[in-house]
């Protein structure tokens, strides 16, 4: 008996491991999806939410090699938690621009303050890439208590137009 144990543990935590190793490609419909999860859990916990939605091994680590993340940052400007660029936490925000002068982070919070959620469009590098490529982000404005937060998550080589295709109603930040 204590053998089949073995070999069920076994097996259950190798399936477990390859089904979060080669997960669904990221999508703005998953950005989406795990943006709004994590907004659920901010509302319900606050700042209890924040290990797990950190935890590198967690749900909101995900897409292929946990390239989708969900950062958190605040109505002020302030990065709350960043899981990839831990750097950033507790820095101001507002005056970080892309290579086109567009201040992504003042963008995310007029869009969330206007409208409660949507998208942002600018230039990023991709990791370990010297040149930008398009990226969006979906954001969403969280209450808890009297906190308030912004979680987001980016995704590469997405425009405007292909958000627009896929969420017609979604609000999309425009100059």
């Amino acid at each position: 008996m204590k053998k089949f144990y073995l070999i069920f543990t076994m097996v259950f935590v190798v399936t477990v491991f390859a089904v979060n190793c080669m997960g669904e490609p990221l999508s703005p419909k998953l950005a989406k999806a795990k943006v709004k999860a994590a907004a659920e859990l901010l509302k319900d916990k606050g700042d209890a939410a924040i290990p797990a939605i950190k935890d590198p091994n967690g749900e909101f680590r995900f897409a292929d090699r946990g390239e989708g993340y969900i950062w958190i940052h605040n109505l002020e400007g302030i990065m709350i938690m960043h899981p990839t660029k831990p750097s950033l936490d507790g820095k101001p925000l507002f005056g970080i621009k892309d290579p086109n002068g567009v201040y992504l982070f003042v963008n995310m919070n007029e869009i969330v303050e206007e409208k409660g959620a949507g998208w942002v469009g600018y230039a990023w590098p991709k990791p370990g890439a010297d040149k930008t490529s398009p990226k969006m982000s979906y954001v969403i404005l969280v209450h808890h208590g009297e906190k308030s937060y912004v979680a987001g998550c980016g995704i590469y080589d997405v425009t405007a137009e292909d958000i627009k295709k896929e969420f017609p109603d979604d609000p999309i930040y425009e100059d």
